[in-house]
């Protein structure tokens, strides 16, 4: 049986090694190390609208991508909408809105963890 950081690894490698072979790796770095305080200091809510209204912006259409589709295949979210965490997160009671802005952060922890890793240099060429 692997353990919940496991399971949230599993899900979240597969994404951010696609996303460390695109030409905006090196902003999709940065916008994952900085999701999660995002999250804190704004809420999921404000953050995933943040997102919402930056999708003309690669990295963040991605990031927002890769995080629904995690929290559909840990079974968190159910159902196949565009924008089912956006809704998901908007109609939710408040232990449910902290329980999918818990998931999320411990999401957004692997995201940073792994960018930080796989996608090595910023743009000019600095580690």
């Amino acid at each position: 049986m692997k353990s919940k950081s496991q399971r949230y690894a599993e899900v979240v490698l597969p994404n951010v090694q696609k996303a460390a072979e695109g030409e905006w790796a090196d902003k999709y770095k940065t916008l994952s190390k900085k999701a999660g305080s995002l999250v804190r200091n704004s809420g999921l809510i404000q953050t995933l609208a943040f997102f919402k209204s930056k999708t003309k912006e690669q990295q963040h259409a991605i990031l927002l991508g890769h995080l629904q589709d995690e929290l559909q295949k840990l079974s968190i979210l159910k159902g196949q909408d565009d924008d089912l965490l956006y809704k998901q997160a908007q109609e939710a009671s408040l232990p449910q809105y902290m329980v999918l802005t818990r998931e999320t952060l411990h999401l957004l922890n692997w995201h940073k963890r792994f960018a930080d890793t796989l996608i090595a240099k910023e743009k000019g060429g600095q580690p």
